[in-house]
């Protein structure tokens, strides 16, 4: 019995004076798709062709301009699709696709066949290239290897040429597995694949370096790649790309740290599709780049229709906290959290002032409706949210203002139902609790009936004069009083009454809702009510009836 460890890290490249970590990502790499290839292939029910089409539709529209479409010769349905896309002139003239195969002759011959007439295209020739697999899944030397590589390349080459489609056709090469590689054998394929293709300049010819397997750090992926860019000879002629899995949850990580050591073009698929967990996330690499100021000339303003498109073909839900494309991405639940995004939406301009740029934002690195997303999803209520979070759904979406000193008592009202019901409170039901506990409570032992004004008052020009009715216990009583306002008329009109307490206002706030015809006012007012703070709140056609409506309110508080 062996005494190995069960695991062991990866061998690392020695490399001396590496230039990558003093890099930054100034200009995007080319992102290609693979989505209706590597992503198709890993789906339980793969996409027929229509959808496939569809698909390809929509790389398109979101603004890729390469884009890896099938492995034509592994079924008659993937040869059909490409066969479609050219003779329906369905492929944009800026637009190139990558169709790909084994270095095959019949598989090869098929591939080529299902090319016949278009404008521009790539073939894409693999090999697997690891010692893992050459020894025990080939049982091949490094020599054979080579010889297999470039025969294949040879073979494509010739029967390009034989097409008279030398000008239309470029070619990729992709040691599977490089990040398992020995790389000064990685560098020796390389050099003799390129040999046999003789690039006519540097899009004609691309090397791709995959992480077939997700197995060591990004930042040692990183170093592979720059340590093949110091050794290849061929640089100026070879476009250098990635093509990341997620292994170990860092694919993205990885094909950044490769664009820093000389990478300049990524393959991936949408929400990260492909086979165990999947390719790079291609839309999470794009909109990363974007949050730090780099134009990527993809659009996805989309988001969420392109996120339900993938989840109908895929018939795989995203994870609701995916990067960008998840529903709760752009959400709070947290108090302190919906806090900072309320003040900072609200200080947007001073914020752009001080930072010099046109988002920057508590908790969202990137602006939800650049993703076709609205504020109003960005705060949703439970029993962890605070009153920030409460007091911004209620002026986000029903325009109702509550003053700082009075949204910890509806916090703490929407709260209590929160935690009696262990969900989420929709803003819908936020309002309800407000109208309901706070507004309109229950049981009120004061109610407002008849309500009049006048000024002046008859006794003084410079005061006004108020004429109401009040319900005590449902015990109707007629009262008046005068004041500089109707508001302190109202409170002497109260004195006159037995069974009201002493009322003295401190706060008092007001507003429109809406507007135009069905406009209404709001009216807050935060009072002393028989030795206690108590907050009321009044709504009302007429500005003077909320205010009254809001010291009633205020009164029936009080007694809780």
């Amino acid at each position: 019995m062996n005494c190995y460890p069960k695991y062991r890290a990866p061998e690392v490249v020695e490399i001396e004076n590496r230039v990558w970590p003093t890099r930054r990502i100034t200009k995007a790499p080319v992102m290609v798709p693979v989505d209706l290839r590597d992503g198709n292939q890993a789906f339980v029910n793969p996409m027929n062709v229509e959808t496939k089409i569809h698909y390809f539709q929509t790389l398109c529209e979101i603004g890729f301009k390469e884009i890896e479409v099938a492995y034509p010769a592994a079924s008659s349905e993937e040869f059909e699709f490409v066969r479609r896309l050219i003779t329906g002139n369905m492929i944009p003239d800026d637009v190139r696709i990558v169709v790909f195969t084994a270095a095959r002759k019949d598989l090869i011959d098929r591939t080529m066949a299902s090319i016949e007439g278009v404008k521009q295209a790539m073939v894409h020739c693999y090999i697997a290239a690891s010692e893992l697999h050459r020894e025990f899944v080939f049982g091949k030397s490094h020599e054979e290897l080579i010889h297999i590589a470039a025969d294949g390349t040879r073979m494509i080459a010739d029967a390009i040429e034989a097409r008279g489609m030398r000008g239309a056709v470029n070619y990729e090469f992709s040691p599977e597995e490089f990040s398992d590689s020995d790389i000064d054998f990685i560098v020796e394929l390389c050099e003799a694949v390129r040999a046999e293709w003789r690039p006519r300049g540097k899009g004609d010819f691309i090397l791709n370096l995959p992480s077939t397997v997700e197995r060591r750090a990004p930042n040692e992926y990183a170093d592979k790649i720059e340590y093949f860019c110091r050794k290849y000879s061929g640089m100026a002629d070879t476009v250098i790309s990635v093509h990341t899995h997620n292994d170990q949850g860092c694919g993205i990580a990885a094909a950044e740290l490769a664009v820093l050591a000389g990478a300049e073009r990524v393959e991936g698929t949408l929400a990260g599709h492909g086979e165990r967990t999947g390719n790079m996330d291609l839309i999470t690499f794009a909109l990363n780049l974007k949050s730090r100021g780099v134009e990527t000339g993809l659009d996805f303003s989309r988001l969420p229709e392109i996120a339900a498109f993938i989840e109908e073909v895929s018939e795989i839900k995203i994870s609701p906290r995916a990067p960008y494309t998840g529903e709760l991405v752009f959400t709070a639940f947290s108090g302190t959290h919906q806090d900072a995004i309320r003040k900072g939406m609200a200080r947007r301009q001073e914020i752009n002032d001080r930072f010099q740029q046109g988002w920057k934002m508590p908790y969202l690195h990137l602006d939800p409706a650049d993703v076709g997303r609205s504020y109003e999803g960005l705060i949703r209520i439970n029993s962890q949210s605070g009153k920030g979070g409460i007091a911004y759904i209620l002026e986000s979406v029903y325009g109702i203002q509550v003053p700082k000193a009075m949204q910890p008592v509806v916090a703490r009202a929407v709260q209590e139902e929160a935690e009696a019901t262990g969900k989420e409170v929709t803003p819908a039901e936020v309002y309800r609790i407000f109208m309901e506990k706070i507004v309109d409570p229950a049981d009120c032992r004061f109610e407002l009936g008849d309500f009049k004004t006048h000024r002046p008052a008859s006794d003084n020009g410079k005061t006004t004069g108020v004429e109401l009715e009040i319900r005590v216990h449902g015990e109707s009583r007629h009262i008046s009083g005068t004041g500089g306002g109707p508001i302190e008329a109202a409170v002497n009109a109260f004195r006159q009454c037995p069974g009201i307490p002493e009322v003295r206002v401190e706060e008092y706030h007001e507003h429109a809702l809406g507007s135009g015809a069905n406009a209404r006012a709001i009216a807050f007012i935060g009072a002393q009510v028989a030795g206690r703070n108590v907050y009321g709140t009044g709504i009302d056609e007429s500005i003077n009836v909320a205010a009254i409506r809001a010291l009633v309110n205020a009164l029936n508080h009080a007694r809780n």
